[in-house]
C-alpha cells in the first residue's frame, strides 16, 4: 500500500489513481490498521505524480542523523562519531518531491539524498524490539544544507543551516509517496 498527500488530502495511491482518506495523513498513519483492506476503485479520478506533495506535509518533529555515512564525513573532514549525532530540521522546511526551492543569497548550498523513516504510531520510548512495528514506511528525501550558516559558530548550527524553507523535500514522484511495509500494530 502506498500513501501520499494530494491536493491537501491524505490518499492511498494506486498508479495514477488515488482514494481519498481524509484531511490528515498523520491521523491516517495513527490508525493504519483500519485502512489495510481498502482498495482504489478503477473509477477513481486520475492525477499526475507531479501533483503529489510531501507524504507527511505536517510532521510534528523531524530528526536527522549527521555524519552517518563515513565517506561523506571524511570528505567534510570529520570522523564519524561513536554514537549518532542527532539534529532537527524544522517541520516548516518540508516540501514535496517536485518543488522549486529558493536558495539563500551568498551562501553555499549542498544536498544529500536520504532515506526517510515515517513513524506511524507511538514515537517515544519505543523498545528496540518493537521499533519496526511503529514504522509506517519509508520514502526518499533530500537534506539541503546552507553550509555557511550550518558551520558558523562552535558548535555548528546544523538545524539553522538545514531548515530554510523547502530544505526538506520528501516523497518520490516515481514511487508515489510513502511505501507501506504492512499494517502497523
Amino acid at each position: 500500500m502506498k500513501l501520499g498527500t494530494l491536493r491537501g488530502r491524505a490518499v492511498m495511491i494506486d498508479g495514477d489513481r488515488a482514494l481519498d482518506l481524509g484531511p490528515s495523513l498523520r491521523n491516517v498513519l495513527a490508525q493504519l490498521h483500519t485502512i489495510s483492506k481498502l482498495a482504489v476503485d478503477d473509477d477513481a479520478p486520475r492525477f499526475s505524480v507531479d501533483e503529489l506533495w510531501a507524504p507527511v506535509p505536517d510532521p510534528r518533529q523531524v530528526f536527522a542523523i549527521a555524519l552517518n555515512y563515513a565517506p561523506h564525513a571524511a570528505e567534510a573532514g570529520y570522523t564519524p562519531p561513536d554514537s549518532p549525532l542527532v539534529f532537527t530540521k524544522f517541520p516548516s522546511c518540508i516540501t514535496g518531491p517536485v518543488a522549486t526551492v529558493a536558495l539563500p543569497p551568498g551562501g553555499h548550498t549542498d544536498w544529500e539524498i536520504e532515506v526517510v523513516a515515517v513513524v506511524g504510531r507511538g514515537g517515544r520510548n519505543i523498545p528496540e524490539s518493537s521499533a519496526w512495528s511503529a514504522l509506517a514506511g519509508v520514502t526518499l528525501g533530500q537534506d539541503l544544507s546552507e553550509r555557511l550558516t550550518q558551520l558558523t559558530g562552535r558548535p555548528a548550527q546544523f538545524s539553522l543551516g538545514k531548515s530554510f524553507p523547502g530544505f526538506g523535500p520528501t516523497g518520490s514522484a516515481s514511487s508515489s509517496g510513502v511505501t507501506i511495509q504492512g499494517p502497523v500494530g
